[in-house]
């Protein structure tokens, strides 16, 4: 399906593209530059991205996965995150939608209790439920493949 697309992580270059991005189609996603940042991109425009945001190297928390909303069941997010995998060698969690559940562990996470997490992840947890109270926790677990 997706065979002609390039993931690529964003250069310094790009910050402003990605930027503009979040602010369009996900305002509470904001992008450092300290973190590192994967996009897809049609011609000049980006139409998904992901950031891994690091914790002293111990470990990192998959946020703001975001296709366009006119782009989305195409298998753009799944697509990053295929092409990231190689980054999860370090602890990784991620915060989602019940919803979004089927999904990720598609792609290999599972849903872990709060009291699992990091101390900062728990806490950051914690107060993202103030807004959102249907997040959970998923940390990626590589399953072996099967040939």
């Amino acid at each position: 399906m997706y065979q002609n697309i390039t993931v690529e992580r964003v250069a310094s270059l790009w910050f402003p593209l990605v930027k503009k991005f979040y602010q369009a189609h996900y305002p509470s996603g904001k992008p450092n530059k300290a973190d590192p940042v994967w996009a897809i991109k049609s011609g000049p425009k980006i139409i998904a991205a992901v950031r891994l945001k690091q914790f002293n190297g111990d470990y990192q928390l998959l946020t703001a996965l975001l296709t366009h909303p006119e782009l989305r069941n195409l298998g753009y997010a799944s697509r990053l995150l295929e092409a990231i995998e190689q980054e999860f060698n370090i602890a990784t969690y991620c915060f989602n939608e019940t919803a979004l559940i089927p999904f990720y562990e598609r792609h290999d996470f599972a849903v872990i209790k709060e009291d699992h997490l990091p101390l900062e992840l728990a806490s950051r947890l914690k107060r993202y439920r103030i807004k959102k109270n249907t997040l959970v926790a998923m940390h990626y677990c590589r399953r072996l493949k099967t040939t």
